[in-house]
């Protein structure tokens, strides 16, 4: 007989505590529920896995099967079943992470924004979906900056530029977007699809790396 996953024990036990009425618990209360259905699961092994299995978790290894999140987190260390009607949809919590921006990277591009006249910071909320790396302004305009990080490796600077432009489209909450990336992904991208891009308020600019960057609009 095949070994029960550790997702699927604690599953278990916190239906085991739903049914007893207890629907709030905290992790050491699920942990000792899991392990009187198996105390052979470590202590430590399992409250590991209560990160995983958490839909609003902040874990990079959180899974990506909803089957395996069920849990939602209430506050620190307090815990409940994850409902949908309630959390709302899992889509609100499954969605891409573009590659983290470095925050000198980021420093330098907020001072070369400054230097063509735009008032500029970096956006606190960029870890929510559809959130830009930099909020900018200029002449009464909120503009969106994604930023794609040129020491990135070429498959995660695909994923990030693809991402800005998508997020781009999609959030409406700035008057236009300013996609900014290394010129060698830029000159993969055909004038055409820039020109159909700028038409949908979003426009892209390069970094020209020589011995400092240069921002070209």
């Amino acid at each position: 007989m095949s070994r029960k996953p550790n997702w699927l024990i604690l599953k278990e036990a916190a239906r085991d505590l739903i049914e007893t009425g207890k629907t709030v618990f905290t992790r050491k209360e699920l942990t000792l529920q899991a392990r009187k259905i198996d105390p052979s699961r470590s202590e430590a092994s399992l409250d590991f896995e209560i990160d995983l299995v958490t839909i609003n978790s902040n874990s990079k290894d959180k899974y990506r099967d909803p089957d395996k999140l069920f849990l939602y987190r209430i506050d620190r260390g307090r815990y409940t079943i994850y409902n949908p009607e309630v959390h709302g949809p899992i889509e609100n919590y499954l969605y891409y992470r573009p590659s983290t921006v470095r925050k000198e990277f980021l420093a330098e591009i907020i001072k070369k924004l400054e230097e063509v006249g735009y008032r500029a910071h970096e956006n606190k909320a960029s870890n929510k979906p559809l959130s830009p790396n930099i909020v900018a302004e200029i002449n009464d305009k909120r503009i969106g900056v994604w930023v794609v990080d040129p020491s990135q490796d070429p498959i995660s600077q695909l994923r990030t530029l693809a991402y800005a432009i998508g997020s781009s489209i999609l959030n409406k909450n700035f008057s236009e977007y300013l996609v900014i990336l290394p010129q060698n992904l830029l000159s993969k991208i055909s004038l055409g699809t820039r020109d159909q891009l700028s038409k949908l308020g979003v426009k892209l600019a390069y970094l020209k790396e020589e011995k400092r960057y240069s921002l070209l609009l």
